[in-house]
């Protein structure tokens, strides 16, 4: 795979470094002359011309870099690896002090974007991303790096999250791990409480890596599968959104199996749609992470409520997306999309005349609609956040779902564990107390009740990401998006190719 951007700067290793900057710096005609001539490329890459012909201009060409501030840029792309970019060369030789200067801005830049933005745009290759990139505004920041150095400048690019922060944290310390490695299990059956052999001392060891398992006393019996260990399967197994039985099977055997290189690849593919997706500053909010089918309630930028959800199968899957809730609609008729009337409901009638009258549909106006009631399939409460693509949250009458561990089983919509809840931390609970929801759901009319406040709602999608208590969460890649995030960092420089996954949305 290509690296993604390059940290290892070469300052004209045979040439005293003070004099290269300090002493002669180059001459404003000379930077000009350098531009107009087109600058080197950056390890193969044609820097953006106009761009840096537009911040010299202004400033009359003067050169940006003197030794101080070049030092403070090879720093700088050193720690790159700590946000997850991994390097590319910038190799001065051969360069005359004026395209040196412009090498330097150009690197400066392509580093400070991909901190700012990521480096590759999620919309050219998921179509079913429907965020934004970040702003970035290099002309501003040449003016902070002038006025202030490379590290402010580049301080306040990545996110500002302390979420992100600990998946950096996480970065080096499986990044350590992977130097070493860890032990592959090969047990010759499921290995539970009460067994012993060689397999369960391999499988401690396993877990001991990523902290999981517990301290042994001197002379514990490292083969024999006890009450503790189990409890530590079970930690790991939550923490991979497997079914916490505390018994290592097929799932779990392959969750531990997965190399710890691996798992630094997914940390930093994630590390890398962080720095893609729009900066989030609403502290009350939503936010959906479709890969683990979780969700939680932001109050004041503290977590409230964390919920369980159903999201979209693998041909159905749920977008990334922006929204704002604005109101709950107690007993709402569910208006069947044209693609499901057409591909499943239609033939079901077919095959059995009584499946419309048995579902309670109607048609009205030549469409499909499920009336309210104990059988729609939005259950008895919808949270309505108005977008283009139809896709909202909603109760549903088939809770038993929830208690699986892998709940892509929507067509793209968010089903919710607890809706009432949710609705009661919502809604004015002063004119709508607790009783009141459960009286207008027992009425079974229609009715639309505003929140106190708008919220936004992020859909988003994580596969590594750290619990509160610093530890990791991984889930496999549902949607393959991390394969295609990985693919095109690794081709840069090659046109961009549409996902393949489907784009029906809204039928829930």
């Amino acid at each position: 795979m290509r690296p993604v951007l390059t940290i290892a700067i070469l300052l004209l290793a045979l040439a005293p470094p003070v004099r290269s900057f300090a002493a002669v710096p180059p001459d404003p005609a000379a930077i000009e002359a350098a531009l107009q001539h087109g600058p080197p490329p950056l390890e193969g890459r044609a820097l953006d011309r106009n761009q840096l012909t537009r911040i010299y201009q202004k400033r009359g060409f003067a050169p940006i870099w003197d030794e101080e501030r070049a030092r403070s840029l090879r720093d700088a792309l050193a720690a790159a690896p700590s946000q997850g970019i991994d390097d590319v060369a910038l190799d001065f030789d051969g360069t005359n002090p004026a395209e040196r200067d412009v090498l330097l801005t150009g690197a400066f830049l392509d580093y400070a974007a991909a901190l700012a933005r990521g480096r590759v745009v999620p919309k050219l290759f998921e179509r079913d991303w429907y965020l934004g990139t970040p702003d970035f505004d290099p002309d501003g920041l040449i003016d902070v790096l002038l006025s202030r150095g490379v590290k402010p400048s580049l301080a306040a690019l990545p996110p500002q999250d302390p979420r992100y922060d600990a998946l950096r944290a996480a970065l080096a310390r499986y990044r350590g791990l992977a130097k070493t490695g860890w032990a592959e299990l090969h047990p010759p059956a499921a290995l539970r409480q009460g067994d012993r052999g060689e397999a369960v001392r391999v499988l401690r060891e396993r877990l001991a890596a990523e902290a999981y398992g517990t301290a042994l006393p001197q002379g514990a019996d490292l083969e024999f599968f006890d009450a503790d260990l189990a409890a530590a399967v079970s930690r790991f197994q939550s923490s991979h959104g497997l079914a916490s039985d505390g018994v290592v099977g097929k799932a779990t055997l392959a969750a531990l199996d997965v190399a710890a290189s691996a798992r630094v690849r997914q940390i930093e593919l994630n590390l890398e749609r962080w720095r893609s997706l729009p900066r989030i500053t609403a502290t009350t909010r939503i936010e959906v992470n479709a890969a683990a089918a979780s969700a939680v309630l932001y109050e004041n930028g503290v977590p409230d409520k964390s919920m369980r959800v159903i999201v979209g199968t693998v041909t159905h899957p749920t977008p990334v997306f922006r929204a704002t809730m604005t109101s709950v609609l107690i007993n709402p008729p569910w208006n069947v999309p044209s693609s499901i009337q057409r591909n499943e409901i239609m033939p079901k009638l077919k095959r059995d005349p009584g499946y419309l009258a048995r579902g309670n549909y109607v048609f009205r106006d030549e469409r499909l609609v499920q009336l309210p009631g104990p059988k729609n399939a939005l259950g008895q409460l919808k949270f309505e956040m108005p977008n283009p693509l139809d896709v909202y949250m909603h109760d549903t009458p088939d809770r038993r779902l929830f208690a699986r561990p892998q709940r892509t089983l929507s067509h793209g919509c968010v089903r919710v564990e607890d809706p009432r809840d949710l609705a009661r931390r919502l809604i004015d609970s002063n004119a709508w107390p607790e009783t009141a929801i459960d009286q207008a759901i027992a009425s079974g009319e229609t009715q639309r009740v505003p929140l106190k406040q708008a919220i936004p709602v992020y859909v988003l999608y994580w596969t590594a990401f750290a619990d509160p208590d610093g530890m990791v969460e991984f889930r496999d890649d549902i949607y393959g998006r991390d394969q295609r995030l990985a693919a095109a960092l690794a081709a840069l420089a090659a046109p961009p190719r549409l996902s393949a996954a489907s784009t029906s949305h809204g039928a829930c």
